[in-house]
């Protein structure tokens, strides 16, 4: 009699072994347009999706951009925080592509990079640099202004109006929707007799749409107690041969010489 050769199958079970998984929500975050010189910030969501506890070991930021939880590093399953960027437009202009890396110990993508843009624009745009006031008589008594225009459409505040030692000089500012007028007035009479010319700056400490100084310059010339006829001389002649040509003077007060 043959023994009878038995064979039981048995399931095997393979169990699978737990991990972390880092769930970003929107990675990407588009500021829009900012004006130069401000600071601003956005908060992303990180969550653990997966099945142990997620750590979140560090965060690598591009330049212009810093990283920092809000919450904490260490996730249980299902638990959520936020990282806080913020970017920092100062020195930049036009589109800014920024970027931070979250680095954590997901097994399957321990490396996550969460990005950013903004268009930064000039927070401020000046009609002029310079005002120039020419040809001052004596009694003369002359307005200039210059624009200074909100790109962003934040109204302009203005701290403080610096001006250099020149009682000759008037400045004031007016506001015109958001955007700023500075009026500068100059009395040819008081200026300083023994100049002919001179330059003075004004500064204009603003405090809104950002932190910012602009600083304008006024070019100022009185007028020549002299008058040359023509005022100018030009030759156009082969080499080699004397050239005169004809300059009546004139005191513009009618004086002798």
């Amino acid at each position: 009699m043959k023994a009878a050769l038995l064979v039981l199958a048995l399931p095997v079970f393979c169990l699978a072994r737990a991990q972390p998984r880092m769930v970003v929500d929107s990675p990407h975050y588009d500021f829009g347009t900012v004006p130069q010189g401000t600071q601003v910030s956005h908060r992303f969501k990180i969550s653990n999706a997966g099945d142990a506890p997620l750590n979140i070991l560090k965060m690598n930021s591009s330049c212009g951009c810093t990283g920092a939880l809000v919450g904490q590093a260490h996730l249980e399953p299902g638990e959520s925080t936020e990282l806080e960027v913020t970017f920092n437009s100062s020195g930049l202009r036009g589109p800014a592509n920024k970027s931070v890396q979250v680095v954590s110990d997901d097994p399957a993508a321990p490396d996550q990079t969460l990005t950013f843009q903004a268009m930064v624009l000039d927070a401020v745009l000046p009609s002029g640099q310079e005002v120039h006031f020419f040809d001052l008589a004596p009694g003369d008594r002359r307005k200039a202004s210059v624009k200074v225009v909100s790109p962003s459409g934040s109204p302009i505040t203005v701290n403080d109006v610096a001006l250099s030692k020149a009682p000759w000089l008037g400045v004031a500012t007016r506001e015109a929707g958001a955007d700023l007028f500075v009026d500068f007035e100059i009395l040819a009479r008081s200026l300083p007799k023994e100049r002919p010319s001179g330059t003075d700056t004004v500064v204009l400490h603003l405090a809104n749409p950002a932190p910012l100084i602009v600083r304008l310059k006024v070019l100022w010339e009185k007028q020549a107690a002299l008058v040359a006829t023509p005022a100018r001389v030009a030759w156009a002649e082969p080499a080699g041969r004397d050239l005169v040509a004809t300059v009546l003077l004139e005191h513009r007060r009618h004086k002798p010489f």
